[in-house]
């Protein structure tokens, strides 16, 4: 087994379990993350913790063996870790990351496309990729611009940098970062946070802001309309206005 599933409520907790490849990402455990995160808002998922077992988050691909050149390249990208990706991304409900130790190739696009991402304070982000004569992939170019700025994603990534937790929550790059020992509990509390907000609500706004950077106005405004709309039909838009009328907290259900 590649990668351990635990449900406790509405909170599904993932946790990467290849310790001694540093929980690099093979095929079995690839495809195990996709079907998860595309079955949870089927399953009534509300929000998901993922995290890794032994001294690293993820160090990346395991590519047992060198890739095919060529086109064949693409073919083995565009079902592998640009699928994964498009997973993670599109998941409907929120995601936390949890790091400690590395966190290298596709395990950055792991920890940084999740929703929230805590780390230990001694934990880095190597984005080691230019060091190997590859391509930075699953969509790194896209996502680090927008969140640390141009010019500090162009030195990350064309120096292939090793950057420090602390550092990369002072930028922006993750949410925060906390003590070793606090990781588990603080990512928990997190995850759990998430779980008692309107599902439907978070999952649209996920979808919003990551259609944002790619339609223009009108567009964007036609989706915001069709969304609320959407949601104006489940249980938790109906009891969000009567808690605010009603000058009381809200009970979420999901639905």
């Amino acid at each position: 087994m590649t990668l351990q599933r635990t449900r406790d409520g509405a909170v599904l907790h993932l946790t990467l379990d290849r310790p001694d490849q540093y929980n690099a990402i093979n095929a079995e455990l690839r495809n195990a993350l996709i079907d998860e995160f595309d079955a949870a808002d089927g399953a009534g998922v509300r929000a998901i913790l993922l995290d890794g077992t032994g001294r690293g988050f993820c160090a990346g691909i395991d590519l047992g063996s060198p890739p095919p050149p060529g086109i064949a390249t693409m073919t083995l990208m565009q079902g592998s870790t640009q699928r994964l990706v498009r997973s993670i991304v599109a998941c409907p409900v929120p995601i936390v990351a949890a790091v400690h130790g590395t966190c290298a190739g596709i395990g950055l696009t792991l920890a940084l496309a999740a929703d929230y991402c805590v780390a230990a304070g001694d934990a880095s982000f190597f984005a080691a990729f230019v060091r190997r004569g590859i391509l930075p992939d699953g969509a790194i170019c896209r996502m680090l611009p927008r969140m640390i700025g141009f010019d500090r994603a162009r030195r990350f990534l064309l120096l292939g940098q090793k950057m420090p937790a602390t550092e990369a929550a002072a930028i922006g790059m993750i949410a925060e970062t906390v003590a070793p020992d606090a990781l588990a509990a603080r990512a928990r509390a997190v995850t759990e946070e998430f779980a008692a907000l309107p599902t439907r609500a978070v999952g649209q706004t996920k979808l919003l802001l990551a259609r944002s950077f790619e339609v223009d106005l009108d567009t964007l405004l036609h989706e915001e309309r069709s969304a609320q709309a959407l949601l104006s039909t489940t249980d938790d838009f109906r009891e969000g206005i009567a808690a605010f009328m009603e000058k009381r907290e809200p009970r979420y259900t999901g639905n």
